[in-house]
């Protein structure tokens, strides 16, 4: 059986802008709050093959809740029958769904319609599988991870270059932790990732003390809508 990171893959980069933050209230990512500005997705169907990156670009004429569903559409079209890579997915899938609902009334998984994501996350792989001390758990960032991990960084932060990066980080990724990681079929390691992800942000590690706890932050890779 070949193993996932040597198959087909798709890759999600999104650019957020942060909205001027109230008097008194927290300034750090919140998926709940950001606006989603540009966003790209890369898809390549082998190792060898060429990678695809469609970008779609900040169009404000065309109005924020078109462009997030041109997004999802995206997605639907170019991800599917793929794992759909994506950096610290419960922020940008986050993000991605609470735009859709707040400008066309519909969640993400109401845009792909029947079809399910196999999400994954180098960002959580990284964190649960790297134990030595060359690259700390709290090396997160795209380029970071892409130097530790041998691939070439994207030039700037524009979504092509991160969203080509990301689908190469996972690769590599699986390659270095391939006695981990060979085994499993997209849909295992999803579940798995999920299951990881659950338990760390029940735990008391220091990776999940900062900030306000939320009633789903233990959920990856979406999280659901709570009352406010």
């Amino acid at each position: 059986m070949t193993p996932w990171y040597e198959g087909p893959l798709a890759a999600l980069a999104l650019d957020a802008r942060r909205p001027a933050p109230q008097p008194g209230t927290a300034t750090g990512p919140d998926p709940e709050h950001d606006r989603l500005h540009a966003a790209a997705v890369a898809a390549q169907q082998a190792v060898a093959a060429p990678v695809e990156t469609h970008t779609l670009p900040a169009a404000p004429g065309a109005g924020e809740g078109h462009q997030a569903y041109v997004v999802a559409r995206s997605l639907a079209s170019h991800a599917t029958g793929k794992p759909l890579v994506v950096m610290d997915a419960p922020y940008d899938l986050t993000l991605l769904d609470r735009e859709l609902r707040r400008h066309r009334n519909t969640p993400l998984t109401g845009c792909l319609g029947t079809r399910s994501m196999c999400v994954i996350d180098p960002v959580l792989l990284h964190r649960r599988l790297n134990r030595t001390s060359a690259a700390p758990a709290q090396c997160r960032g795209l380029a970071a991870l892409c130097d530790h991990y041998g691939v070439p960084a994207p030039a700037d932060s524009a979504p092509e270059g991160a969203a080509a990066a990301t689908l190469a980080l996972a690769r590599a990724l699986g390659r270095h932790f391939a006695p981990q990681l060979a085994g499993l079929t997209p849909p295992a390691l999803h579940t798995l990732q999920a299951i990881w992800f659950a338990a760390e942000a029940r735990g008391p590690g220091a990776w999940f003390t900062s900030g306000t706890r939320k009633p789903a932050d233990h959920i990856w890779p979406l999280r659901p809508m709570t009352a406010a």
